[in-house]
């Protein structure tokens, strides 16, 4: 054989369905409407049985409690400038407003239904199956139709997605993956036309992916690869395609961080939802996760709503798992540099997968954080046309003949569909028994429990609804087993991660609710505030056992301390309220530790600095203010006069002076935490947002550095 021969014979197409090289505008077949159609009534069809559950999990922070969702239409302003979780007390820098937005206008015109709102996520996801059938017979346009229908029958049958489609919240993946689909269609559409109407819609759509969520600048590479691999296009030629796109992702970051103030947000010091932040099991962990990645992909059991500490345990270099991770992965890099000028459909699947992975890879080796299963969302996409494309490849149905029927397709290659409707049947039956699972919280955590026994926030869950029966049950020996069980599910946690503050709180909340038993309650929201001093609902929960047990000025004084610590938490600002307006109290120091001392001869800073804290106490900040003022002259080292006087300006609204009285502190200790977040929320009732986010994120980075030693 000649040399040159050679060179062609290695250069030919690996598969049956890498597109031929030809002219633009040409489509060898036409788009099968009604088999995108079908796919859509497919996608509806397995979810449909989601449509009458209630909310779940995240949906309550992200509707229940989202105060602006509630405002309908005129939210819509406070959502484009919020953090999503910015009623949870949480700026972890996500700007996810489309989402949000279409939750406000569901609550505008239906109020609170989440029957509604589960029928548009299933109508959503529908009609993402049908674009995304509509898109792939583009790419693929020199296959016959049943090959793209084949792809997206697994796709939309996978089981992976239940979390997507079953829990409103995450319509946010939905909406991201829909408008990228939209985004590659109408940039080959420009490609094919050079009609810049074109470009225009794919830049606006690939803007609403960004507004759905960020995830979707992933998304925004795959343009120019579908134009490599459709095109027969370069890889520089297809990389200047990507400009404008990059000029979006400016516009997006530019109004996220004028919106926001951060692009990275600030996450907690939280090992439960960021358990892999040592940076010794970063990468070693990173190629657990996405071994096990894989693992779902093509066998999707067990699933889970939640993945948090310690359900997948920290890897380090050298654990079988690991090492399996890196070799899969160095071996999909190793396939797609070998083979990728073939621009076979195997190799693109392969690069949607890589390309789709990188938010949750980064996720983990940046933040630490966990897994989903919601991340697989677009990844299986890519499973799906390696899947499809490598059975092909080996059973080499002809995908290229044109005139020929369905029905005589299918009975020449009935290995390779019989073998695509198997999986599609298993993955079919999969999704809809698991659907049933996201009916209501109870069902949720007590079909997880059965794989989630390490898990921390699992047990922390299930315990809770348990709680909540035993709250409600009138029987006083079943609400006395229910709250012993719910007891074991909490300290079954502790053992796991023996500082999980919430589990903590909800034993304070069992002593208090069900046992009533006030002294235990107190001493389990200590232990919890003690655990995790930023948390809101134990100093909450403190102020209402103080208030049940008559001890107002101890009330007054936790409700502003959970109010401090979330000044968004509605139940604790009410009661602030309330038993203001019921008692005249509004407490800022704690009148637990104050007594009123006129017999000392010792008349020191100490001396003054209680003194102040008695007067404090009563409501008297003029006087407190003196006092501490005396105590820190005569003793310029106690810090916690400082503190104290700077509350006390701030409570008088004399927000200068307060953050004067906290730069003095700052002068003598940089490092005192506490004085930067008292500018930091004292800043923010002047509304200074900026400077306050600035001392905000100095507290939390010396938080993140005392936690780390």
């Amino acid at each position: 054989m000649s040399k040159a021969k050679k060179i062609a014979k290695k250069a030919s197409p690996p598969d049956p369905v890498t597109p031929i090289k030809e002219p633009r505008k040409q489509e060898k077949f036409t788009i099968n409407h009604v088999a995108g159609i079908i796919i859509a009534m497919v996608a509806f069809l397995l979810y449909s049985n989601t449509i009458g559950f209630g909310y779940v999990l995240d949906d309550t922070a992200a509707i229940v409690e989202n105060q602006f969702v509630k405002k309908g239409l005129a939210g819509i302003p406070d959502l484009l400038k919020t953090d999503f979780w910015y009623f949870s007390n949480l700026k972890l820098g996500y700007y996810r407003p489309l989402s949000l937005i279409t939750f406000a206008i569901e609550y505008e015109v239906f109020n609170n239904n989440p029957q509604v709102s589960h029928f548009i996520n299933v109508s959503l996801f529908a009609f993402t199956g049908y674009l995304l059938f509509i898109l792939l017979s583009k790419v693929f346009r020199t296959s016959h139709f049943l090959f793209s229908f084949a792809i997206c029958l697994l796709f939309v049958a996978h089981p992976v997605h239940t979390e997507v489609v079953a829990n409103i919240k995450s319509r946010d993946e939905i909406l991201s993956f829909l408008n990228v689909v939209l985004t590659i269609w109408f940039a080959l559409k420009y490609f094919d036309l050079k009609k810049i109407k074109y470009l225009l819609l794919s830049l606006l759509f690939f803007y609403l992916a960004l507004l759905s969520k960020e995830t979707a600048l992933a998304g925004g590479l795959l343009v120019p690869v579908v134009l490599f691999f459709r095109n027969n296009i370069s890889i520089p030629g297809a990389l200047k395609k990507l400009i404008p796109y990059v000029i979006i992702i400016v516009i997006f970051l530019v109004q996220k961080k004028l919106l926001l103030g951060t692009l990275s947000g600030m996450p907690p010091d939280d090992i439960v939802n960021y358990p892999y932040r040592d940076p010794s099991v970063k990468f070693p962990t990173t190629f657990l996760l996405f071994a096990f990645s894989l693992k779902l992909l093509l066998f999707p059991h067990p699933l889970r709503y939640d993945y948090s500490y310690n359900q997948i345990p920290a890897a380090e270099f050298g654990d079988p798992a690991s090492m399996a991770g890196l070799v899969l992965f160095l071996a999909g890099i190793a396939a797609i540099v070998k083979y990728y000028r073939t621009r076979s459909a195997v190799i693109l699947g392969l690069i949607i997968i890589y390309i789709t992975l990188v938010p949750s890879l980064a996720f983990t080796i940046i933040r630490g954080g966990i897994f989903a299963e919601r991340f697989l969302f677009f990844p299986s996409l890519g499973f799906a046309v390696c899947f499809v494309s490598a059975i092909s490849y080996l059973l080499k149905p002809n995908f290229k003949q044109k005139g020929i029927s369905v029905q005589k397709i299918i009975n020449a290659n009935k290995i390779f569909y019989g073998l695509v409707f198997i999986v599609t049947a298993f993955y079919s039956i999969k999704t809809f028994t698991r659907n049933y699972v996201w009916k209501d919280e109870m069902t949720l955590f007590s079909a997880d429990i059965k794989s989630g026994e390490n898990c921390t926030q699992n047990l922390r869950h299930y315990g809770t609804e348990i709680l909540r029966l035993a709250v409600k049950e009138k029987d006083p020996a079943k609400k006395t087993e229910y709250a012993n069980q719910a007891i074991d599910l909490f300290k079954k946690a502790l053992v796991i991660h023996p500082k999980f503050a919430e589990c903590l709180n909800q034993i304070g909340v069992t002593f208090q609710e069900v046992f009533f038993i006030p002294d235990s309650a107190i001493y389990y929201y200590n232990k919890a505030i003690e655990a995790s001093p930023g948390l809101a609902f134990p100093s909450f929960n403190l102020g209402i056992v103080y208030q049940m047990t008559g001890n107002n000025e101890a009330a007054s004084y936790y409700y502003n301390e959970a109010i401090k610590k979330n000044p968004s938490y509605l139940n604790a600002i009410k009661a602030k309220e309330d038993l203001k307006k019921s008692t005249g109290l509004d407490i800022h120091v704690n009148p637990l530790v104050m007594t009123m001392d006129t017999t000392s001869q010792v008349r020191d800073g100490m001396y003054y600095y209680n003194l102040g804290n008695y007067y404090a106490s009563r409501g008297d900040y003029v006087k407190a203010a003196e006092l501490f003022q005396q105590s820190i002259n005569l003793a310029a080292g106690l810090e916690d006069s400082y503190i104290n006087l700077a509350n006390c300006y701030g409570v008088m609204k004399e927000y200068d002076k307060s953050i004067a009285v906290s730069e003095q502190l700052l002068a003598r200790n940089p490092n005192n935490i506490r004085a930067l977040e008292n500018i930091a929320i004292t800043y923010r009732s002047a509304g200074n947002n900026k400077k306050a986010d600035e001392y905000m994120q100095r507290a939390n980075s010396l938080k993140n550095n005392s936690g780390k030693n």
